[in-house]
């Protein structure tokens, strides 16, 4: 639904207040009739707004609901590009697909779709992405870096690198990284990162950067994911605010591409490597048919895995080739 400015400012009314605001009162302060601000109050409560209304005392916000709407999200965020241009939808494909599209037609850079289920989710090397409506975090954003094409894995770096960062910092849950671009709560895996971009030979035209994170499911219910799969609530025990969450991984969001775009990936990498799931593990990497093992070290400043082999040497493995497991030491 797209919002009015007086149902902005209605919103905006009842959150502030103390308790009841008479109807009256509203009117008064937008300038509109009773009637007017009654047919506001009820396109929130469509879009799940919880508002009591009582005679003579007006209308009271209960509980916002946690969806991620544009309106929810932006208050308070704090944010200077990314988020500032947020599209909705309750249900559709895929929101990279729309996020491409977008691009493609000259959407600005951090412009951010959002929605509460999808039909086609997809994960890296067309996985199919399982998520439950109204329960995970879904959404894609628009980025027009002036680079060349080897280095969008940054992008993939510093967003999986701001998930675990809001992820300390909402639930104070210790995530970590599995490489390329898994974010994981112990052994278990919580959410991903799926980078797609437009290209020529020497520069980047967009690029698209979807996250999927569960956040408010039980994986367990599932029997095709209940053994690799948890959740953010499953393991705090309790539900979280996606609203809130989805704000705080935009923020992270921002701090790192600012960084990426004064040059400073190093920075941006070393701080990856404090989260990295499988630095100094062994690891099997199978990559075009060929399996090797060895000692997963770091990343480059390309995004590309350092292994370091049972000879002693050191290979550089690219993100989008391999599969990957973690092996017993």
């Amino acid at each position: 639904m797209s919002f009015t400015n007086n149902t902005k400012e209605v919103l905006r009314l009842l959150k502030d207040a103390e308790g009841y605001i008479s109807g009256e009162r509203v009117a008064r302060g937008l300038n509109i009739s009773r009637a007017a601000v009654w047919k506001q109050v009820c396109k929130l409560r469509k879009e799940g707004f919880c508002i009591d209304a009582q005679p003579r005392l007006g209308y009271r916000m209960v509980i916002p609901p946690d969806k991620l709407i544009p309106m929810e999200i932006k208050d308070g965020l704090k944010t200077s590009f990314v988020g500032q241009e947020i599209f909705y939808y309750p249900k559709t494909e895929s929101t990279n697909l729309i996020a491409k599209n977008m691009a493609m037609d000259g959407s600005k850079e951090g412009t951010v779709v959002t929605a509460e289920e999808q039909t086609k989710g997809r994960g890296r090397l067309d996985r199919n992405w399982l998520s439950p409506a109204y329960k995970n975090i879904l959404m894609s954003i628009i980025f027009r870096p002036e680079v060349q094409p080897s280095q969008v894995f940054s992008l993939t770096m510093l967003t999986s690198l701001a998930v675990v960062k809001a992820i300390k910092t909402i639930t104070t849950l210790n995530a970590l990284i599995k490489w390329p671009n898994d974010i994981y709560i112990g052994s278990k895996k919580i959410g991903g990162i799926l980078t797609e971009f437009s290209a020529e030979q020497d520069r980047v035209n967009f690029v698209i950067v979807g996250v999927g994170l569960n956040v408010n499911f039980d994986p367990s219910i599932y029997t095709e994911i209940k053994d690799t799969a948890t959740s953010l609530s499953k393991a705090l025990g309790k539900e979280i605010s996606r609203v809130e969450l989805l704000r705080s991984i935009l923020e992270e969001i921002e701090k790192g591409y600012n960084l990426f775009k004064e040059g400073r990936v190093t920075q941006i990498r070393n701080e990856w490597d404090t989260h990295s799931l499988i630095a100094g593990k062994i690891v099997r990497i199978t990559s075009f048919g060929i399996t090797e093992e060895g000692v997963a070290e770091s990343v480059d400043e390309d995004g590309c895995l350092i292994l370091l082999d049972y000879k002693g040497k050191r290979k550089r493995i690219f993100s989008g080739d391999v599969s990957l497991k973690m092996m017993a030491s």
